[in-house]
């Protein structure tokens, strides 16, 4: 998606991609126990990942940027609800620069 990361700190790359207690949370909906809850869950996120990132980057490059906004939007949702809680906080700022329109501020 567009670069407008805040800086790393060290604790970054300590911490997990995804949070160990939403996964947890997710666990503890599947009724059989089995996993594949989980499993479809996160094949879920990952077509989605895919899907809206594809579309954000060509809205960028056609200079939509409500639409940029609009799928930094779904991924900030999508993200935080599988526990991809740094992901989420990027698409939080990048939807929220474009809405105060700080376009300036974010790197192609």
């Amino acid at each position: 998606m567009l670069d407008a990361r805040p800086t790393p700190s060290s604790d970054d790359a300590a911490r997990p991609v995804l949070d160990p207690a939403s996964l947890d949370q997710l666990r503890q909906l599947d009724p059989t126990g089995s996993g594949s809850f989980l499993v479809r869950v996160l094949g879920t996120y990952a077509r989605s990942l895919d899907k809206h990132e594809g579309e954000a980057r060509q809205a960028r490059d056609a200079g939509q940027w409500d639409a940029v906004a609009r799928a930094a939007h779904t991924l900030k949702s999508a993200s935080a609800s599988v526990g991809a809680l740094t992901f989420s906080q990027i698409c939080a700022d990048i939807e929220g620069r474009i809405r105060r329109q700080e376009l300036d501020q974010l790197d192609q």
